[in-house]
């Protein structure tokens, strides 16, 4: 046996025992993720719907609250048509 061959055969050993290895592990994964508790589509539902009401604002701004806000500079489309 000449060394190349040697060195092969101990390679492909190594890689078929780091392959189920890995294949192991990802059933085991698998079957954890069998067990988690999936949201349905309601729970997703309600829960954005909690959000919206709490990303709104209650209360809208007023004409003195916004006195000091200049307006945003006008835009290149709305220059050239002037």
């Amino acid at each position: 046996m000449n060394p190349m061959t040697f060195w092969m055969q101990s390679s492909l050993f190594w890689v078929r025992i780091f392959k189920q290895q890995q294949d192991a592990y990802l059933r085991i994964l698998g079957q954890f993720a069998e067990k988690i508790p999936h949201e349905t589509a309601e729970d997703l539902a309600r829960e954005a719907e909690a959000m919206k009401e709490i990303a709104t604002p209650k209360q809208k701004p007023t004409a003195t609250q916004t006195a000091g806000v200049k307006s945003p500079a006008p835009r290149v489309a709305e220059l050239a048509s002037a």
